[in-house]
């Protein structure tokens, strides 16, 4: 009977420990959102992020690029009664805003919900300070305009003396001093129960570049 019994847990444990194996073995929710962040900010970890999500991480920056781009110059240009060509410009002001970003920001990274199915992390960002670059933009502009009056007349200069100053701001750019929380909602992606999907996508990508890269603007 005792080696019967013993035989009988052994064969019970070993179907506990393959039935362990054989479940989902997702990204660890903290590991999963530092991925997250690492693809979108910094273009870090894009090789990862098909274990997480299953998608093609490389695409990442590309997207963000091209639609920080499309809405600045749009934004930008709209100020201006007549048209300015600035795509030079606004490369050079995204290539020192990456770069600044990637040098002077930071965050950690919390799990405050670890539920199985539908956990949730925090972020807490120091993003670049852009309200001290807007400050020194007016300061700069003002003093430009001063010295050459034909600034006010001339919209396409203006526009260029703009991402001039505005560039040159960026890099001098610290990161604030008081971080700013994100929260990323994640759950078992209910295609796939070895990956995760966002619950709140639209809200944290808005939050999260926000966050890095407009610090001290909200």
């Amino acid at each position: 009977m005792k080696k019967g019994l013993f035989s009988l847990v052994l064969v019970l444990a070993m179907v506990l420990v393959l039935s362990a194996c054989g479940g989902a073995s997702r990204v660890e929710p903290k590991e999963a959102g530092e991925i997250t962040v690492n693809s979108v900010v910094y273009n870090k970890d894009t090789d990862k992020v098909k274990d997480v999500y299953g998608e093609d991480g490389s695409k990442f920056e590309k997207e963000f690029e091209t639609s920080f781009k499309e809405s600045f110059i749009n934004t930008f240009t709209a100020s201006f009664s007549t048209d300015v060509n600035l795509d030079k410009q606004v490369d050079d002001f995204y290539n020192a805003l990456r770069k600044q970003v990637n040098e002077k920001t930071s965050y950690t990274t919390k799990v405050t919900n670890d539920d199985k199915e539908s956990p949730e992390i925090q972020f807490s960002v120091k993003g670049l300070n852009m309200k001290g670059v807007q400050t020194e933009l007016v300061e700069e502009l003002t003093k430009a305009a001063t010295a050459d009056p034909s600034l006010a007349t001339d919209n396409q200069k203006m526009a260029e003396k703009t991402m001039e100053i505005y560039t040159k701001a960026v890099q001098n750019a610290d990161a604030v001093s008081e971080a700013k929380t994100v929260t990323l909602k994640l759950k078992a992606d209910p295609d796939d129960d070895s990956l995760w999907k966002m619950q709140n996508d639209m809200a944290f990508m808005q939050e999260l570049t926000t966050a890095f890269f407009m610090g001290g603007m909200n």
